[in-house]
């Protein structure tokens, strides 16, 4: 009887680790996504920089690629 008490004693232990284990993976992934998503937004930002500047090399405004609010007045 008293090995059956270890043995379940030992089981426990070794599910209470899995959870623990488990649960730190998880949050792992979750911190990996966030990266990834990061990296992405990088990615895609550098590619439109390449875009615009094949489509309008010699332009070195900003402005003119979006609206614009009306020059202030004096």
């Amino acid at each position: 009887m008293e090995r059956i008490v270890d043995k379940l004693d030992n089981l426990e232990f070794s599910l209470k680790r899995a959870t623990k284990l488990v649960k730190a993976l998880g949050r792992q992934m979750a911190t990996d996504k966030c990266i990834l998503a990061m990296l992405a937004f990088v990615i895609l930002g550098v590619i439109a920089i390449i875009v615009v500047k094949i489509v309008d090399p010699h332009n070195k405004k900003l402005s003119d690629f979006g609206p614009q609010a009306p020059p202030a007045t004096n």
